[in-house]
């Protein structure tokens, strides 16, 4: 992990600044054995897929290598287009009939310049965390320099009387639960912050994001319309450093500079890898392929799984392969999903039988302990989607349970992540960890091999499961589920 900004003062435990008291080591993790009838799925091994996580997140290191600020898997970049060679390769190697189909972009947001300083009396200092979220109004060409102001979660009652016209505003935000739906955001309409704010005539809004360390964070989510001013984040030590110089009554000024670009005419592409089966039916395997920053969650760890899931039933005879599979390595899920909406108007899918969305498959439990952020050798419960007949839902259900794939006991009503477009088109299934990510924190030290072991074999289940059911009874009719109600 790249080490970010530190402060002199400490706040707590946290990330990454402490990762070498945080880190747990793969090997600390609980290992549950197979049980009777689970054999075959003993060549799933975490390690080895985490290894392809790496690989993959050491090209987006090369986008920070090479300077940029807006890093990893960009889609549209140099990064992505070698991210995405990766997985043509790899499933090549793999002995999967590969194809290309070429993808126009619309204009890609791209911020190019970032300066931030701050002034307290006589002292002065840069602030290394500071980072734009997605899509967000660049400032002037000047920059804006601005007195700081503090208001709290930025809540109706915190700004009661406040006069913010003209001022940065420090907002306190808090994941609820994960970084891109964080308190202060208008998308997680929890306290509407953004709107508050600008409609108050702030110049700036810095959500101080509330995880113990020094971490970046690019939640998505930026105040749109006319009315809309630059919004960013800043990491909770320099944050809160910001608020004890404003709570020892010092005037504090912040200094910020943020150019963009539109990038025009921009092209990607979506991969579509077949390993043919014993009918034409298709189980479609769904990964997508871009990230911010490392993305070794999100989504390396889903674009690793989709790998060795080709691995494990390349491996075998076609004969014992009942139906085909088709790995779908789609690009722009952060962007606008241009990818995704290509693959619906131009693929067949009156032949897929069953759809996974491979994405999030593992992730370090975390705790707030006090002051400190802590790990545990435990893996992270996630949110968890599933269509179809109740017997798949079952099917899906049991499989999580029998693998230990520790999931919400409310699934989702709609499937979220790039699954949701899909879903009319076949039953399909997922799983999704959503608490560490759009962020320099999700790193492959955090997303632990057996987790990714335990995922890819509950997939595995299901599908060897499914192959002896028909479409009908895979699709069958479309009930309540229970657990809505």
């Amino acid at each position: 992990m790249r080490p970010g900004a530190k402060v002199e003062k400490t706040y707590g435990i946290g990330l990454p600044r402490d990762m070498d008291r945080l880190l747990i080591p793969d090997s600390e993790y609980p290992v549950y054995p197979l049980k009777p009838g689970q054999e075959a799925y003993a060549d799933v091994d975490g390690y080895r897929i985490k290894e392809t996580i790496k690989k993959i997140t050491a090209i987006s290191l090369q986008s920070l290598d090479a300077g940029e600020l807006y890093w990893g898997r960009i889609p549209g970049t140099k990064y992505h287009h070698v991210a995405m060679d990766f997985m043509a390769a790899e499933y090549a190697h793999l002995g999967l009939q590969v194809r290309r189909q070429l993808v126009d972009m619309t204009p890609l947001w791209y911020p190019t310049k970032l300066t931030a300083s701050y002034a307290a009396g006589t002292k002065t200092g840069t602030l290394q965390t500071m980072f734009p979220i997605n899509e967000t109004k660049a400032t002037p060409a000047g920059g804006i320099t601005a007195d700081v102001v503090w208001v709290g979660v930025g809540a109706a009652p915190d700004l009661e009387g406040r006069d913010l016209k003209g001022k940065a505003v420090l907002v306190y935000s808090t994941f609820v639960p994960g970084g891109r739906s964080h308190s202060a955001s208008d998308r997680a309409g929890i306290f509407n912050s953004d709107t508050l704010v600008t409609k108050a005539g702030a110049a700036m809004i810095i959500n101080v994001m509330a995880v113990p360390g020094n971490a970046q964070f690019n939640p998505e989510g930026a105040p749109e319309g006319p009315d809309a001013i630059p919004t960013l984040t800043i990491s909770q030590d320099e944050g809160f450093m910001l608020r004890d110089m404003l709570a020892a009554g010092q005037r504090v000024r912040l200094s910020v500079r943020l150019d963009i670009e539109e990038r025009e005419g921009l092209k990607t592409e979506n991969i579509y890898a077949t390993l043919p089966g014993m009918s034409d039916e298709q189980i479609v395997v769904v990964t997508h392929t871009d990230g911010f920053f490392q993305g070794a969650m999100d989504n390396a760890s889903g674009m690793a799984t989709g790998i060795d899931i080709a691995r494990h039933y390349a491996a075998m005879p076609r004969e014992q392969r009942p139906r085909t599979l088709v790995f779908m390595a789609l690009p722009d899920h952060h962007h606008g999903e241009a990818g995704r909406t290509l693959a619906i108007k131009t693929y067949d899918w009156s032949k897929v039988a069953l759809i996974l969305n491979a994405e999030h498959t593992s992730q370090t439990l975390l705790y707030m302990y006090n002051q400190d952020l802590v790990t545990s050798n435990a893996i992270s419960a996630r949110r968890w989607y599933v269509s179809g007949s109740p017997a798949l839902q079952q099917l899906v259900r049991r499989s999580f349970q029998d693998f230990n794939v520790s999931v919400y006991r409310i699934p989702e009503r709609n499937a979220g992540g790039s699954l949701g477009a899909l879903t009319p088109f076949a039953p399909a299934f997922h799983i999704i960890d959503h608490v560490i990510y759009h962020t320099t924190l999700d790193v492959p030290e955090l997303v632990p091999a057996v987790g990714l072991a335990y995922s890819e074999r509950a997939f595995l289940k299901v599908f060897d499961e499914a192959n002896r059911m028909t479409m009908a009874e895979l699709k069958g009719v479309k009930l309540p589920n229970p657990l809505l109600q």
